[in-house]
């Protein structure tokens, strides 16, 4: 057995590769990179868009949260009543920050990150292939 395994391997290294070989490995290579650059660039391309789109909405719903939890009404006593603020300082700090709707600020936030990180993406991607696309 050892033999037999001894001379299938002697015969391989024995064999050589066509000259054309290597050209087309590296161009499969080259057409499979191609293929996961454009995959991915759609996928950013509709993320990207969708958190876009989805921006507006929640900046309106974010504004009108605002203006229904009386965010504006404390915000507006550091400009009017500045006396009593510096006073009671921490009251009125938290006051504020419990005012604040948390969630929507959070989902601006990521909608925005997304919108960015997108954008970034599609840019690399677009530089490194760019002659491709």
């Amino acid at each position: 057995m050892d033999k037999k395994l001894e001379s299938i391997f002697k015969s391989i290294g024995e064999l050589k590769s066509p000259d054309f070989l290597a050209s087309k490995i590296l161009a499969r290579i080259n057409d499979e990179q191609i293929k996961k650059a454009t995959i991915r660039n759609i996928v950013f391309r509709f993320v990207g868009s969708f958190s876009f789109i989805a921006l507006f909405p929640v900046i309106i719903s974010l504004v009108s949260q605002l203006q229904n939890s009386g965010f504006w009404n404390y915000l507006s006593l550091l400009f009017t009543d500045t006396g009593t603020v510096a006073l009671y300082w921490k009251q009125f700090s938290l006051s504020l920050i419990e005012s604040l709707p948390l969630f929507g600020i959070i989902t601006v936030a990521f909608l925005t990150l997304a919108v960015f990180i997108s954008l970034r993406f599609i840019n690399v991607n677009y530089k490194k292939y760019e002659y491709k696309f």
